[in-house]
């Protein structure tokens, strides 16, 4: 994949500043990932650490979702990776984890992340569920 990231503004008001930024970070994350295969995508970055890509995939869709959907919107949405008996699933979950799900749901997270931050009247107000 080329790198057709578009440098985010160093000046800009909030909600623009905040979408470039973002999707900087998430091409970047993308770029990172492209071309690997599923195996590759799940080998770990420097054991013993559990630290693998498609973790990190998985972490930011729900990351995307806890801090779009069930903070600024309140939506009542569970976590996409169940952390009851294991904190880091989302990253341990990885290694036998479905690459093209966990894509999916990445880019899922990401769009609807996006139409919060640009429906929300303010970035300043959270719901509060």
């Amino acid at each position: 994949m080329a790198d057709n990231r578009t440098d985010p503004p160093l000046a800009a008001d909030e909600r623009e500043m905040l979408g470039a930024w973002l999707d900087w970070h998430r091409a970047t994350l993308a770029i990172k990932c492209e071309g690997l295969t599923d195996d590759q995508l799940r080998e770990h970055s420097a054991p013993p650490s559990g630290l693998s890509l498609l973790g990190l995939v998985r972490h930011m869709a729900d990351v995307e979702r806890g801090w779009f959907r069930q903070v600024l919107n309140g939506e009542e949405v569970p976590d996409l990776y169940d952390r009851t008996t294991d904190q880091d699933a989302d990253f341990t979950g990885a290694a036998s984890g479905d690459v093209a799900s966990a894509f999916a749901a990445w880019a899922a997270e990401c769009d609807l992340a996006r139409k919060a931050a640009d429906a929300a009247l303010s970035l300043d107000v959270m719901c509060s569920a």
